[in-house]
This record gives structure tokens, sequence and C-alpha cells, in this order.
């Protein structure tokens, strides 16, 4: 069972500009094919270190959807604030069981033809060292993911289009 929720800020762009430098990396598939497994909720758990992702708006995704993401005994509530379809998500904490203030998470994705470059930023705003460890975190489960990510694609073509 999860930890009990607690209200985050509901910031957004403003917050987002104060982020660190973006993490990028180049993936050898189509753009097309890692947006095809971001949509995908289950695929989020077969990349990074999360449990489960629950989409809790109906298709078509776009500002304003919200999901759940469970990450072992912790949950986030998640609302997107920025949405540009096969290129841009972006969202907010909304609710967490993590004990910070703020957070949002930048996710891009570059075409450039048959490969691309995912770009990744993220922003946490908690008391010192909590903020700053969560965001640590953050940034280096993304890093650790995206091989296993290109991975995913590559080894199920028909499910990302490929």
């Amino acid at each position: 069972m999860a930890q009990k929720l607690k209200e985050h800020r509901p910031v957004g762009e403003e917050f987002l500009a104060g982020a660190a430098a973006p993490l990028t990396y180049d993936l050898n598939v189509p753009a097309r094919a890692v947006w095809a497994a971001m949509v995908d909720g289950p695929a989020w758990s077969e990349w990074l270190p999360i449990s489960r992702v629950t989409w809790t708006s109906p298709q078509p995704f776009g500002i304003g959807t919200t999901r759940t993401v469970e990450i072992d005994r912790m949950e986030v509530q998640e609302t997107f604030f920025a949405w540009d379809e096969g290129r841009r998500m972006a969202f907010r904490f909304d609710r967490s069981s993590f004990p910070v203030r703020a957070a949002v998470e930048d996710y891009r994705v570059i075409d450039r033809g048959e490969h691309c470059t995912f770009e990744w930023r993220g922003r946490v705003d908690g008391v010192f060292p909590i903020g700053w460890l969560l965001g640590t975190q953050l940034r280096k489960g993304i890093r650790k993911g995206l091989p296993k990510l290109e991975r995913l694609i590559r080894d199920n073509p028909q499910r990302f289009g490929l």
C-alpha cells in the first residue's frame, strides 16, 4: 500500500525554467517509436525503476492529462502542463508520498530521421538535502534507463511501430 499522499505546489513552465541543463541521449531508433513507448503505460516499468504507470485520463492525451506512477510503496499523481504530440510531454507532481514541495519533469524527443535525441529535465523543490537527492536520483534513473528503452523498442518492433 502506498504511503500517505501530500499536496504539492501547482507549478509549471516557470518552475521548470530553473531546472539544471538537460540530460541528452542519442537513441538509434526513430522518434515515433520512442514516443510510442512513452505513451505506453506498462513500458515505463520496463526501462525505469518504476512499479507501474496508470494513465487516469482517456486518450487522446494532452495538456491536463493525468496519470499515477507507483515506485515501490511510493506514489505520484501527475498532471501534464505541456504536451506536443510526438515531441514533448511535461508534468508536475500534484500529490505524492515524496517529502517535497514541488516537482516537474520534462521529456522531449527530437526527430533526427532514423534516430532521435532524447532530452530530459527535472526540478525538485524540497528541504535540503531531500529535494537535491530526489532530483539527482531522477536524473540518474533516466540516464541508466535510456539504453534499456532503446533495447525495449528494438526487441518489440511491432509494439512500438518499427
